[in-house]
């Protein structure tokens, strides 16, 4: 199976995924609009697909929610740290990792 690149359109517009081989038994789907990059069992791909634009409008949601932006500069030793430390923690995202420190969420 070679990589299938095809879109859904949900109102006037086009949201593009990626479905690629992986492990036997499984596919990597990639959708950046739902925020998806990670390999799903095959018998679950359909229900997946299914759910795609309920995916993409929840993320959509949550963009809109997450509008404003804090910047700082750190060292690139430090930034590998803290990535290190995100992931260690089982965050997709520095940044729901740095969120979830400066509010007290952990």
């Amino acid at each position: 199976m070679k990589n299938i690149k095809y879109f859904i359109t949900i109102g006037n517009k086009k949201y593009f995924y990626t479905l690629s081989p992986a492990k036997s038994g499984s596919t990597k789907v990639e959708c950046e609009a739902a925020n998806i990059k990670q390999e799903f069992l095959n018998e679950d791909i359909p229900e997946l697909l299914n759910d795609l634009p309920n995916l993409i409008m929840a993320e959509k949601d949550y963009k809109n929610q997450q509008s404003e932006l804090i910047r700082f500069r750190i060292s690139p030793e430090d930034k590998k740290q803290i990535e290190k430390i995100a992931v260690k923690k089982g965050y997709t995202s520095v940044s729901g990792y740095l969120r979830d420190l400066a509010l007290g969420s952990m």
